[in-house]
C-alpha cells in the first residue's frame, strides 16, 4: 500500500490516557501566580467567579478536573460533551459551578440563556464559579451581552505560556504517563523541527507511542522522522 504524506499539525489528539488530572501532575510555567490562585480557589475563594483564559491544550480542562477532584464542595462540571444532558433546574444543589470551554459551548449548543441564569443564581446565592475559554471575552460571540458582563465581573486570569523547557517537561510527562521515557535528544529534535504548541507536542507523544508499539521499534530520531512525516 502506498504511504500518504500528512501535514505535521493534523495528528488527532486524545488526552484520556492522563487519567488522574491533578495539580501535582500539571506542568507550571515560570509565572505560577495563576495556578496558586486556582489551588486556593476550592477551599477559600477570594473571588465569586473566575474567568480563565488559556490557549488550546494549555491545560484548562486539566485544571478544572484538578479543582473538582480536590474540593469538598458539591460541584457540577459542565463542558461541550455533557452540556445537553444537564438538568439545569438541579444545579442549585451544588456549591461550585465549573464551565469548561464556554466559547465552544455557546457556539455549538443553544444553552446561553440557561448558562446565564445558572451563573446569576450562583452569584446571588454567594456560591462560586470557574469558567474557562480559549478566547478572551471580547472575542467570544455572545448573543447575550449581559453574560459577557457577568463573566468579567470579578477575576479574569490567563494561563501563562510555557517556556521551551516547560514544553519539554510536558513531552516527558506525557510519555511517562504512557509508561516509557522519551530520550532527551528526541525531545530536542521535536522542539527544533516541528510546531511547538502544546496541542501538537502532545499529539506527537500519542502518535509515537502507538507507532512504536505497532512497529516494535525503538524511539530514535530516524524513527521520529518517518512516523511524523508519514502515516
Amino acid at each position: 500500500m502506498r504511504e500518504t504524506k500528512v501535514k505535521k499539525d493534523q495528528i488527532p489528539i486524545n488526552f484520556s490516557f492522563i487519567s488522574n488530572k491533578s495539580f501535582d501532575n500539571y506542568i507550571v510555567g515560570n509565572d505560577n501566580l495563576t495556578i496558586d490562585f486556582l489551588m486556593k480557589f476550592h477551599a477559600n475563594p477570594l473571588s465569586a467567579i473566575i474567568f480563565l483564559i488559556g490557549k488550546k491544550s494549555s491545560g484548562k480542562s486539566h485544571l478544572c478536573s484538578a479543582i473538582k477532584a480536590i474540593t469538598s464542595k458539591p460541584t457540577v462540571f459542565l463542558n461541550e460533551v455533557n452540556i445537553d444532558k444537564v438538568h439545569f433546574d438541579e444545579l442549585s444543589r451544588h456549591e461550585l459551578l465549573i464551565i469548561d470551554n464556554i466559547d465552544i459551548i455557546i457556539k455549538q449548543h443553544d444553552r446561553e440563556e440557561l448558562l446565564f441564569a445558572a451563573i446569576n443564581d450562583f452569584i446571588l446565592n454567594k456560591k462560586h464559579i470557574l469558567v474557562t475559554s480559549t478566547l478572551p471575552l471580547d472575542k467570544i460571540k455572545f448573543r447575550l451581552p449581559d453574560l459577557s458582563s457577568r463573566l468579567k465581573w470579578d477575576q479574569v486570569l490567563t494561563i501563562p505560556e510555557l517556556t521551551d523547557e516547560g514544553k519539554i517537561k510536558v513531552l516527558q510527562k506525557n510519555a511517562y504517563e504512557r509508561g516509557w521515557d522519551i530520550p532527551n535528544n528526541v525531545c530536542d529534535y521535536i522542539m527544533n523541527h516541528y510546531k511547538r504548541d502544546l496541542y501538537f507536542l502532545c499529539n506527537c507523544i500519542k502518535h509515537i507511542d502507538q507507532a512504536s508499539l505497532s512497529l516494535k521499534k525503538k524511539i530514535t530520531i530516524p524513527f521520529i522522522k518517518k512516523i511524523i512525516e508519514y502515516k
